[in-house]
């Protein structure tokens, strides 16, 4: 910070009042122009076509000087494990993959369930996306699979099929690895030919045309999605998931979470219900449920009751409550799955008590199958949804986990690994994946260390798959149902953020509740719609709702603040600071003049007219200092008379403290200089000092501190143009200061700098120091002017 003072009684009038803002020789320090500043300082950027900065672009995408450092970050597996060390991590990753692989069975069939599939595609899901995850996936510890609100939204698309009239299904569509060229609407003909071919036992010898036509689109659409995915990822369009902030997040999967437990209602109570279209889904089911309420099976009802009692007392009350002392977690799912399989076929749950259980699991992994893409592309919406909402859940999870464990992941690669994985799939009967939030949390409990656990977790279903599989047959629906909804707790939980939200941000908790309702009224695809549409409209609020605030200058801050605010503040000798914490755009341009004109308390349309009435703007200059020197402060503190120099003209010196106000990029400079005059101190109300010659009651300067508008368009410059021109025909001068670079590019686009580059200022201070100096100038001369 450099001090100087200077004398403006010694400076002829003429030269304050020039516009070229000519200063003595004796400055220390002279008021920046951002322009010359950026002329000195600024680096020349290369200024580039279109079709080179595309090349440009192109060349970063491919560009692979390192052939080790390239190959890494297309299989980040070689960079992990180029430093695994088997003596230590390799126990570990054994014992998590064995303990997720445990978690994978039940989770994989109920989830399955809740996508409208067969069990057995749960389980083909935690394994053929896994092993492709391995390989190009950048995260260590998160657990891939089945969850909750992708099965949701595949099963709500995947649920509109029907029952076709007339032989639509092409033999290649179907997930099979038999070969059968008859009628498939002709059950008992399809019944007669899969029993008497000799082949390797698969899903579709025991599931009827329907379930067959749900596969077959299930898989296109995993192929779709993991297509939209890739491409993503290749374009770099990781960061496509900022658009959807945590509180549209959390709504949404809180909603989602009530989608998921309505639909287990019905398997709970053993009630036969149709699933309904999408919108309004809920209340269609609710009525449903309760016209249907006295058909209830009691012993459903009995064993989802004991089966979610059980599983809330060791997962909220064992695993969570001792999970320090627990080295693996209780298995508690997998024991119940088994209990409730045991018990199911010794009892005969299903002919004696009318429980619908599981039914036929083949044995064997499936033949690949080409998808067919012809009824997926009729659902590309969906598609598009579907990838964006699994890669923003898998994604989270995984920057959580790389943060907590110090390692960096690359959400662009993210994207491709989550795409191959589904495109991999989609030839197995796969839906589309994410990653899921439990079985991550256990395995990094567990002490996995790096996606070594994915390996022994698939081994373990693969062997369940093939030699297993079958044994669950007779286990009954409404345990499934049952491990889903206390699943669900932790979701349904979100709701307690409210609370602090709304302590937080307003805007943030209506948001939540905005996207919860929708999503909860009107299903998850619109819902998710809904919700991002109107947190976009907040932000658009936001920035019309910002309010221009008077800036005062804090002496022993030696910064700029709002006045209502702070206390201590000192006002500037007839100049106004502005500050706009808003970008300045075609929506609130209208709202920042108005509130320029009425913090500045001169309105130049009025202005305008009284200067004509009265013959010059000097006369309105005398008139308006006194009616605003009576009306702005309370009380005046007289004080003696400065004594003036010998020749008996007034001597004026300047006092004004000049730091930088600006932010962003802008250096600092401050520079004092005295102000003293003829005349008492003027305190305001608020307890600010003000300094009390009424000489500059009148406003002759407005600056406008541009430091917090982020950007500008180009209705913005006219504004500013607008504003600038309205108060120059009164006889005010506007001042820009501390524009940022990105606002500096549109002004000087649009011409706005090549007009006004004597009026744009680095720091607010420079700005105030010239209108001070430039003030005092005009006061100086004793003309008027005339309009």
């Amino acid at each position: 910070m450099s001090t100087f003072k200077m004398n403006l009684g010694d400076i002829p009038p003429d030269q304050l009042s020039n516009t070229e803002k000519k200063y003595s020789g004796n400055d220390e320090v002279k008021p920046y122009h951002t322009s010359a500043f950026r002329k000195e300082y600024r680096k020349e950027e290369p200024v580039l076509t279109f079709p080179e900065k595309c090349k440009k672009t192109a060349g970063n995408l491919v560009n692979c000087s390192n052939k080790r450092k390239c190959l890494e970050k297309v299989l980040p597996f070689l960079r992990i494990y180029r430093k695994y060390k088997i003596r230590t991590d390799l126990p570990n990753d054994v014992i998590a993959g064995f303990t997720v692989g445990i978690m994978q069975l039940p989770q994989g069939m109920a989830y399955a369930m809740l996508a409208d599939m067969p069990p057995v595609v749960g389980l083909y899901m935690a394994f053929f996306p896994v092993l492709i995850y391995f390989f190009f996936g950048t995260s260590r510890h998160i657990s891939m699979g089945t969850v909750a609100v992708v099965s949701l939204m595949t099963g709500s698309v995947v649920s509109n099929i029907v029952l076709p009239k007339s032989n639509s299904l092409s033999p290649t569509s179907l997930p099979t690895n038999n070969t059968y060229l008859g009628d498939l609407n002709d059950t008992a003909s399809l019944n007669d030919t899969i029993f008497s071919t000799t082949f390797v036992p698969t899903i579709e010898s025991t599931v009827d045309n329907l379930t067959m036509q749900k596969l077959a689109l299930a898989s296109s659409m995993c192929f779709l999605v993991g297509v939209v995915q890739v491409l993503f990822g290749v374009c770099r369009l990781g960061l496509v998931t900022t658009y959807m902030s945590d509180p549209l997040v959390s709504g949404f999967t809180t909603g989602a979470a009530v989608h998921v437990f309505t639909s287990q209602v019905k398997y709970v109570f053993g009630l036969k219900i149709p699933r309904f279209p999408n919108l309004f889904q809920i209340i269609y089911t609710y009525k449903a449920i309760f016209e249907n309420l006295a058909k209830t099976n009691y012993v459903t009802v009995i064993i989802s009751a004991i089966c979610m009692v059980i599983l809330y007392i060791v997962k909220v009350h064992i695993n969570q409550r001792f999970k320090h002392k627990l080295k693996i977690p209780v298995p508690i799912e997998l024991l119940v799955v088994v209990a409730g399989t045991l018990l199911s076929y010794f009892f005969n749950f299903k002919t004696e008590y009318d429980v619908k259980i599981v039914g036929k699991i083949p044995a064997g992994l499936p033949e690949p199958q080409i998808p067919n893409l012809k009824s997926a592309f009729e659902n590309i919406s969906d598609a598009i949804i579907i990838a964006v909402v699994a890669f923003a859940q898998s994604v989270s999870l995984a920057a959580l986990m790389a943060k907590k464990h110090n390692y960096t992941m690359d959400s662009n690669q993210e994207l491709i690994a989550y795409g191959a994985g589904n495109i991999f799939g989609s030839f197995f009967s796969c839906y589309p994946f994410a990653a899921s939030v439990s079985r991550s949390s256990v395995q990094d409990s567990a002490g996995g260390r790096t996606q070594v656990t994915s390996l022994f977790s698939a081994s373990l279903v693969l062997v369940v798959i093939i030699l297993i599989g079958p044994l669950f047959e007779s286990l009954p629906n409404c345990v499934l149902s049952s491990i889903i909804m206390v699943a669900l707790r932790s979701m349904f939980l979100q709701v307690l953020e409210l609370k602090n939200l709304w302590k937080i941000s307003k805007y943030d908790c209506i948001i939540w509740v905005v996207t919860f309702l929708a999503v909860v009224i009107l299903y998850v695809d619109l819902g998710l719609w809904v919700g991002l549409i109107f947190s976009f409209l907040t932000v658009v609020v936001r920035t019309q709702c910002a309010k221009a605030v008077s800036l005062q200058k804090i002496p022993d801050m030696e910064m700029f603040a709002d006045d209502k605010k702070y206390l201590k503040t000192q006002s500037q000798l007839g100049i106004r600071v502005i500050g706009f914490n808003s970008p300045l755009y075609y929506a609130n341009g209208d709202m920042f003049v108005k509130q320029v004109f009425q913090i500045v308390g001169l309105k130049p349309e009025r202005a305008r007219k009284q200067i004509k009435r009265l013959g010059s703007i000097l006369e309105f200059r005398r008139v308006s200092q006194s009616s605003l020197f009576l009306g702005s402060y309370s009380h005046v503190d007289p004080q003696p008379p400065m004594t003036s120099s010998g020749s008996g003209s007034e001597h004026i010196s300047v006092s004004m403290t000049i730091s930088n106000g600006s932010s962003g990029d802008m250096s600092q400079r401050s520079s004092t200089t005295d102000l003293q005059s003829n005349g008492g101190s003027i305190r305001s109300r608020n307890g600010s000092v003000k300094p009390g010659n009424k000489d500059f009651g009148y406003i002759h300067h407005v600056i406008i501190d541009c430091s917090s508008m982020c950007f500008i368009d180009s209705v913005g410059s006219k504004v500013l143009k607008q504003v600038i021109e309205e108060y120059k025909s009164v006889g005010t001068i506007v001042f820009l200061a501390a524009v940022r670079d990105e606002v500096w590019q549109v002004l000087e686009a649009t011409g706005f700098t090549d007009k006004y580059d004597s009026q744009i200022y680095l720091s607010v201070h420079d700005a105030v120091f010239a209108a001070t100096v430039e003030g005092e100038g005009e006061y100086g001369n004793e003309g008027s002017a005339h309009i």
